[in-house]
């Protein structure tokens, strides 16, 4: 049995969507409701592969596809499904944690124990207005393709605190698995998202799949080739060390914390993020991925956060 997110097309025809403005699509993370006198963006996540800080990822990963849009993320609603009652303090510490750095209130949700699950799995909407949002219709042939942040950011972070024992077996350094834990803060872009709207066209996280199937989706939503240079990907010395030692590929790792911003002035958001690169390019042709002196994709990437954590108890012994 395959694990991890399913594609929109096997289901999505099978719904009765409609009465937005953006509605769900491949590459559309958040639905945008008109109201009146602004827009109502709202998006929803559920966090089911960490063992620990699920309330704080929880949060910051529904929040950043609100900030994809251009707006604020401004109230959350936590579903929270719990194995044990004993884990309530440190997701709800957690959460707590994440709103006072984004700043958004938690305006609703629900709270169970169940037989059910075998570890927490805590699921929250985000919501946010504003009075204009990005939209892919925007985007054009010509325009660059900027990587903000580097590449599995949230894996990284995830593998050190959970996975540190190993890491250690496997020849990382401590010093390498505590910079990695550092990663945490990194996961929230909102003030690096909302410092750069006037100059992109649209921008998309990186989560399931990565920064490959982020790219790959930009692609599908859009219908233009995005053409990359992976040369041109700057990667993180602890997260480069981390994914050799488990042979992880860091492009297709979990990655909230590093989104792709399309635009016509790469420059002026390589002058407000000192992480950023321009990788590539936006280009007439199929809706694919072309990766320079490789070739070219369209099919989605597996997610190697899952697909590490399925095999771990058998690659663990290897």
């Amino acid at each position: 049995m395959n694990f991890g997110k399913v594609s929109i097309n096997k289901f999505i025809y099978n719904l009765p969507t409609g009465d937005c403005l953006t509605c769900p699509s491949i590459g559309e993370d958040a639905a945008v409701l008109e109201t009146k006198g602004e827009y109502l963006i709202v998006h929803s996540d559920p966090i089911t592969e960490a063992k620990s800080d699920n309330g704080f990822l929880s949060i910051a990963v529904a929040c950043n596809d609100i900030n994809m849009k251009g707006a604020q993320c401004r109230w959350v609603n936590s579903v929270i499904l719990l194995s044990d009652i004993s884990h309530l303090d440190g997701i709800i510490s957690g959460i707590s944690e994440a709103c006072n750095l984004i700043g958004c209130k938690v305006v609703g949700g629900h709270t169970e124990v169940t037989s059910n699950v075998k570890q927490d799995i805590v699921i929250t909407t985000a919501m946010g207005t504003s009075n204009k949002f990005l939209n892919y219709k925007s985007v054009k042939e010509g325009m660059k393709v900027v990587l903000v942040g580097s590449p599995g950011i949230e894996g990284t972070w995830i593998l050190a605190k959970d996975y540190s024992e190993l890491l250690l077996e496997k020849g990382v350094s401590r010093e390498v698995i505590e910079k990695a834990k550092g990663f945490k803060m990194d996961i929230i872009v909102q003030q690096r998202a909302l410092s750069i709207l006037d100059y992109v066209a649209a921008m998309h996280d990186a989560t399931e799949g990565g920064v490959m199937q982020a790219l790959l989706e930009i692609a599908k939503a859009t219908g233009y080739t995005v053409l990359i240079n992976l040369d041109k990907i700057g990667l993180r010395y602890e997260t480069k060390i981390i994914t050799k030692a488990l042979n992880i590929d860091p492009l297709k790792l979990i990655s909230s914390g590093s989104f792709i911003a399309i635009s016509n002035h790469p420059e002026k958001i390589l002058e407000r993020i000192s992480e950023a690169y321009v990788i590539g390019e936006i280009k007439r042709g199929d809706s694919v991925l072309e990766i320079k002196g490789v070739g070219t994709f369209n099919q989605d990437f597996e997610e190697e956060l899952v697909k590490f954590e399925s095999n771990y108890l058998s690659w663990g012994k290897g």
